[in-house]
This record gives C-alpha cells, structure tokens and sequence, in this order.
C-alpha cells in the first residue's frame, strides 16, 4: 500500500479551484435571465436620478453658503490659466525686443562717456 503524504497546498488549490467552479455556476445562473438584465438597467437608472438629485441639492446648499461649486473653481482655474499664458507670452515678448539691436533696456542706465583725447599721435619724423 502506497500512502502519498499529505499536500496542503494541493488540498488548498483543489478547494480553490471546486469553490470558483461553484460561483461560475451560480453566477451563469443568475445573470442568465432577462429579469437581471432588467434590474441592473433600472437600479443605474435610480442611481443615475439620484446622484443628478445630490448634485443638484449640493448647489443650491452652496449657493446658499455664498461658495462656488466644482465646476465653478474649475472654470476659474482655467481663466486663470489662460491669464498666466498671456503674462508669460507678453513678457517673452518684452524680452525679446529687448534684446534686438538698438533697443536699450529700459532700467539700464546710460553708457558712461568716453575720456576725451588730450594726447596727439608723436610726429612722423
């Protein structure tokens, strides 16, 4: 007689593997009907109107609370954005003609004069 040892972790996945077919079965059973189908479609429905009525209560409770709404913050957050476009265009822009030729800085102060020439060339001779 041949006693094979005991495997646990054969055990463990033959239990794992009888357990998923069971659930399978059951849930092939239960969503094979069109009664679930039909249920599943209304109860998104609900929760749909429901979440639309949350939305709704939660602006007006905001709107009584003097506070803006998300879609508010976010519409403010990208004029906000579109704002710092037009800064940092305008002062590229600022700098660039700047820096083109013939156009001093306007903070730089003036060049310093040249020495006068009080020395002549010595004499050719």
């Amino acid at each position: 007689m041949t006693d094979k040892p005991f495997d646990p972790v054969a055990a463990w996945a033959d239990m794992v593997q009888k357990w998923e077919q069971e659930i399978n079965s059951w849930s092939t059973k239960l969503t094979d009907n069109e009664q679930f189908g039909a249920v599943v479609g209304n109860v998104s429905r609900i929760q749909l109107v429901v979440q639309h009525m949350v939305a709704e209560k939660m602006e007006s409770m905001l709107a009584t609370l003097a506070m803006p709404t998300k879609a508010q913050v976010e519409e403010l957050a990208e004029r906000m954005a579109g704002i710092e476009d037009s800064i940092d265009r305008l002062r590229l822009a600022i700098e660039a003609r700047a820096l083109t030729p013939g156009n001093a800085p306007v903070d730089a102060p003036p060049p310093p004069p040249e020495p006068k020439r009080t020395r002549k060339p010595a004499a050719k001779g």
